[in-house]
């Protein structure tokens, strides 16, 4: 099992997208997700960029299962997405 932990210490909100899946999760300041690649190979790892818009966590490996929580709650795609990221 492979996790990492991002938090939005900014006083703005900003989008976390999971890689390769394009996955998007919103982030209001001072949220804290959590991914965890539950079926991940050995050589599984995270690879973090961070633009003016958000972060990008890009998962590299062979994983089988991966999910995003906040607050030990599992998140789906698209969580306190805001329009004008688009």
């Amino acid at each position: 099992m492979q996790r990492i932990k991002v938090t939005n210490e900014r006083t703005a909100f900003l989008t976390l997208w999971l890689e390769p899946w394009g996955e998007d999760y919103g982030m209001s300041p001072g949220d804290e997700c959590e991914i965890i690649a539950a079926d991940a190979a050995e050589d599984c790892s995270f690879h973090v960029v961070c633009d003016e818009k958000g972060v990008k966590v890009y998962v590299e490996g062979d994983v089988r299962k991966i999910s995003v929580y906040r607050g030990g709650e599992e998140l789906s795609c698209g969580h306190k997405r805001r329009e004008e990221m688009w």
